[in-house]
């Protein structure tokens, strides 16, 4: 997900600072930022090591091409497993892998290819699994976002902590969410793709928070999985459209909110990207643009 969402004339998310802290086993994150109503806010809490340590290492190391590589190396065994005479003709481009067996009779290249066909399946989701994606069809493999928000929800429980404890926010799930929003929305936008990692563009929450960045879908499920906590009554979508993704929740709709309705629920748009400090219901041009025509948008139920 590539691109920050501007709002022409909007009020910027400003964060005054950011100071990370080593301490035995765990780190302290305190951040120091403004909202919307210009009032400034202390959020801090802790987050182990091991979290942080595992969160940035799946982000470095997923990409499709280290994928494939990898999948490479579990054909070539399988096939190894069918003897001398047996030969795989493997090559590999950026969609994926292709490949034809040679071996000494057809009952053999056809029990070869049903056995690696087997393999290339079953590997390819446990990577997948291991990284929070999925494939989604033929053509796409995603950020699996239903799993990454469960996956991420315990190690964000610091963050709902933090942020209940807040002083001078009502007491209600509405003033709760938008509270949450306004602190994703002042970490500072990154662009986490590039042209070498296709598909290594997901900062999951603890390496997000650390570093101080991320991206939209980064941003949105980290927003999601504190709100399993924050306001853990409420359903929420991942809703995804070209080059940019936003949270929803279940909430009751106000005049002016813009909304998204899936399987009989309505939930109310969460323009988490930022810069631009967007209350509950409101979105940049841009998101209105797609959820108003309706026709490239996809929504992924969280819960």
């Amino acid at each position: 997900m590539l691109l920050p969402l501007l709002f022409a004339g909007g009020v910027q998310a400003q964060q005054v600072d950011f100071k990370r802290v080593s301490r035995s086993g765990d780190e302290l994150l305190a951040y120091r930022w403004v909202d919307a109503d210009k009032r400034e806010h202390l959020t801090s809490f802790t987050l182990t090591r091991d979290a942080i340590k595992e969160a940035e290492e799946s982000f470095r190391e997923f990409s499709l091409a280290a994928m494939w590589r990898y999948l490479e190396v579990d054909l070539r065994n399988e096939v190894e497993k069918f003897g001398q005479g047996t030969h795989l003709n493997l090559s590999r481009t950026k969609d994926g892998l292709h490949w034809t067996i040679q071996a000494p009779d057809q009952k053999t290249a056809d029990l070869a290819m049903q056995k690696t066909k087997t393999r290339l399946a079953q590997d390819e989701k446990t990577y997948l699994t291991q990284h929070l994606r999925h494939r989604v069809d033929d053509r796409r493999i995603m950020v699996d976002y239903a799993a990454a928000t469960s996956a991420l929800t315990q190690p964000m429980k610091a963050v709902a902590r933090a942020l209940g404890e807040t002083p001078g926010i009502e007491d209600d799930d509405r003033a709760r969410i938008n509270l949450a929003l306004g602190f994703m929305q002042e970490i500072p936008y990154a662009v986490l793709e590039d042209k070498e990692r296709r598909g290594g563009d997901f900062l999951p929450a603890p390496a997000m928070l650390a570093q101080n960045r991320g991206d939209c879908d980064s941003k949105a499920v980290t927003l999601a999985a504190i709100l399993k906590t924050y306001a853990r009554s409420r359903r929420m979508a991942m809703v995804t459209m070209p080059e940019h993704a936003i949270l929803a929740v279940e909430i009751p709709a106000k005049q002016g909110d813009w909304t998204v309705q899936s399987q009989g629920r309505q939930y109310v748009a969460l323009e988490a990207a930022g810069p631009a400090m967007a209350p509950i219901g409101r979105v940049g041009s841009r998101t209105g643009k797609y959820l108003q025509e309706g026709r490239e948008i996809e929504i992924w139920p969280l819960n």
